[in-house]
């Protein structure tokens, strides 16, 4: 889940890795400067060359030169977080080894259940090479790896959040209205009704009539055919059982070409899922909404603490 979290996070605005050039090397203007390093007008076409091409001899309208615009401002932000960070991977000299993104690529191959030459056929139609793709998926790792020394290891969830989280969303934990049904199945020269009346007028109990009479399931377990969820019910089964207390008889209805009784022999409602069920879920749900509060001050302190100049 941690991993997919800060995939998330990453994909959002980190996806594509910026190449600023060195001083020496620049032959367009500066767009911005975040703290040494430069992001020029040539690095902000190569991340939107994709988007370009696909509208490259068209005459766009107004509207459509407007949302254009604001894909630009949207990118440029991109690649300054982006910059950014790549600035923090220095800083904190994490590398990733070749055999790190070796199996990265393996896991997300048997995820997709594709072979070697399937999943780089996968990366062309995407419009990459595998060495770019190599080099973005090392980029991504190298953050996540930040992350997790800058985010993961701070967040903590209790015991007492998690009681606190399931109290708050017992709701959500209310399990649906179950039966645990027996059924006799009469025999063609056996009255229903008269079975029926002699169960009621305690004469046999359920379990004895399904032991004399049933030709149906469940004759050693007194008919018991299992628990079931009310609202799966078949309309003729939960209309033979409504109303009928624990342990009473049903009307009677055909089931297989034979005339049958229903039983409901426990019926569940209002029950909770234990929270020993539904924990991890429930850390999970907290760890990446804590995970995502911390992130976001600790990129926000990182912007801070920055010197970020746009010079357009």
């Amino acid at each position: 889940m941690a991993r997919r979290f800060f995939l998330f996070i990453l994909l959002a605005f980190l996806i594509f890795p910026v190449q600023s050039k060195a001083q020496g090397d620049i032959y367009d203007r500066i767009l911005v400067k975040v703290n040494t390093d430069i992001i020029t007008q040539y690095d902000l076409d190569e991340e939107m060359r994709p988007i370009l091409a696909s509208i490259r001899g068209r005459q766009l309208t107004q509207a459509e030169q407007k949302q254009l615009a604001d894909l630009r401002r949207q990118t440029l932000e991109r690649m300054v977080n982006d910059l950014l960070m790549k600035q923090e991977i220095r800083q904190y000299q994490i590398e990733v080894s070749d055999s790190v993104v070796d199996e990265e690529i393996r896991r997300m191959r048997e995820e997709r259940g594709l072979s070697a030459d399937e999943f780089e056929e996968a990366i062309k139609r995407d419009g990459l090479t595998m060495p770019e793709f190599r080099y973005k998926l090392r980029g991504i790792i190298e953050k996540q790896e930040l992350l997790g020394y800058m985010v993961h290891s701070k967040v903590v969830v209790t015991d007492t959040e998690i009681q606190n989280e399931y109290d708050a969303r017992r709701d959500n934990y209310v399990l649906d209205k179950m039966v645990t049904l027996a059924i006799i199945m009469l025999p063609a020269d056996v009255s229903a009704i008269e079975v029926k009346k002699r169960i009621e007028d305690g004469e046999m109990t359920f379990a004895e009539a399904v032991e004399k009479y049933s030709v149906g399931p469940g004759k050693d377990s007194g008919g018991v055919i299992g628990e079931v969820n009310w609202a799966d019910l078949a309309d003729d089964w939960r209309e033979s059982v409504e109303g009928v207390k624990q342990g009473g008889v049903g009307q009677p209805l055909q089931v297989r070409g034979h005339t049958a009784l229903l039983s409901p022999v426990s019926v569940a409602s209002d029950r909770l899922v234990p929270l020993e069920e539904v924990r991890d879920s429930i850390f999970e749900r907290l760890m990446e909404a804590k995970r995502e509060t911390i992130f976001d001050e600790y990129f926000e302190k990182l912007k801070q603490s920055s010197v970020i100049i746009y010079m357009d």
